[in-house]
């Protein structure tokens, strides 16, 4: 499949801004920010997979909404660098090293992170709201909902999808996937 065809025509930018249009909508509407950092880059890019697609799902609220672990539109993005460069199931029964994900989404990682302050779910939380939530608490889920807490994550989710957009537009075009 030539992943290329689908943005070979258009700019980093548009790409970019179609990622975070798509990004924050999905959020904004459907929730679940891995899935909607995912659904956003799979749209731009032309991906089909419902089991990628369902594999991130309990990564929501920084895994099993928990908050603790890493931002569910970062993880997105880092899914789908993997999609296009991780290593093959093929390639691991043979132990074979494959380290071309590695880089892109290290470089992912400290945009993000650059972005919001920190990679964790908290993190982003606390850069918005100014605390953190605990979603499986009622009084913060309330607050959270109260603060327009999923217009602020679709905020995130965009421009996470956007981020991992234009990495994934410039590494395309430099290398023949």
């Amino acid at each position: 499949m030539d992943f290329k065809s689908s943005v070979k025509l258009r700019t980093r930018e548009e790409v970019m801004d179609q990622a975070y249009e798509l990004g924050y909508t999905y959020e904004k509407i459907s929730h679940y920010c891995p899935q909607a950092s995912m659904a956003a880059l799979m749209d731009v890019f032309g991906i089909r997979s419902d089991i990628l697609f369902r594999s991130l799902f309990a990564f929501h609220g920084g895994g099993g909404n928990r908050g603790i672990g890493m931002c569910g539109a970062l993880v997105g993005g880092i899914a789908a660098v993997s999609f296009f460069y991780g290593r093959s199931r093929q390639e691991f029964d043979l132990a074979i090293q494959n380290t071309r994900a590695t880089e892109p989404a290290k470089i992912l990682i400290d945009r993000f992170e650059k972005e919001f302050g920190g990679i964790r779910c908290r993190d982003c939380q606390k850069k918005m709201f100014g605390r953190e939530f605990d979603f499986w608490n009622e009084e913060d889920q309330r607050t959270f909902e109260e603060e327009q807490g999923h217009d602020k994550c679709a905020e995130v989710v965009g421009k996470g999808a956007s981020l991992s957009a234009g990495l994934l537009w410039d590494e395309l075009h430099a290398t023949d996937v």
